[in-house]
């Protein structure tokens, strides 16, 4: 029985690689939106991109786990090995870059509010009614955050299967060569005794032909002695 790959890195990596894609597309329509940062938009798209990048930050962190599974069980070939490390390394690094716009866009952003808001709260009244979110909005975001989550759990309970069946293979794949190797140890003792048998049975063989021919030698000479008394 031969090791089958059950590492769920294909997979897993195509995921972060999507969520990383949304991501990029959800800071592009929210800085479409940067002039006014107090919309339900806006903080709609801030809820949804915070909650991608928490997510995205557990999946790379798990993404490092399958690897460390797959160099410690050596399911691929080293190159292969070699080049997801790449890509791990590359998406860490895309995920830090996500990870700085968007914090560095929303302290900007939040100051640029506080500078509005000190400057009306200087002037008349007015009232803001799309400062906070709507029932709907939040609800919706709040849909979007267990999704998310759902996702996540999905992909981690897939992954814990994988690696018990992964665990089941490598324990039958003992056992296996535990009765090869025990198969083995009785043929070399059954190898063992026959060649033994032989030796002997060779043994014998040899003092026979030693015997007969003594026997022989002694004839011959009685034979000769016959034949000169007769002539």
């Amino acid at each position: 029985m031969s090791l089958v790959d059950h590492d769920s890195w294909d997979i897993e990596y195509e995921g972060c690689e999507r969520l990383r894609h949304q991501l990029l597309v959800l800071l592009n329509q929210r800085r479409q939106h940067e002039a006014s940062p107090n919309s339900t938009e806006y903080v709609k798209l801030t809820g949804s991109i915070h909650s991608g990048l928490e997510q995205l930050n557990k999946d790379v962190a798990h993404l490092k786990v399958v690897l460390d599974n797959a160099i410690t069980w050596e399911t691929s070939p080293k190159s292969e090995l070699q080049q997801r490390r790449i890509d791990w390394d590359k998406l860490t690094s895309e995920l830090r870059v996500i990870t700085t716009k968007f914090n560095t866009s929303t302290r900007a952003d939040q100051t640029a509010l506080s500078s509005s808001s000190v400057w009306q709260n200087a002037g008349p009244s007015n009232p803001t009614p799309n400062r906070n979110l709507d029932a709907e909005s939040m609800k919706q975001l709040h849909a979007e955050m267990l999704e998310n989550q759902n996702r996540g759990l999905e992909v981690l309970s897939a992954t814990i299967g994988r690696q018990r069946e992964l665990a089941t293979v490598l324990g039958n794949e003992v056992e296996d060569q535990n009765n090869i190797l025990d198969n083995l140890s009785n043929t070399m003792d059954r190898v063992e005794s026959g060649v033994q048998r032989d030796t002997r049975s060779i043994g014998q063989i040899n003092r026979t032909d030693s015997t007969c021919g003594y026997w022989l030698v002694i004839i011959a000479l009685f034979v000769a002695i016959i034949i000169v008394l007769l002539v």
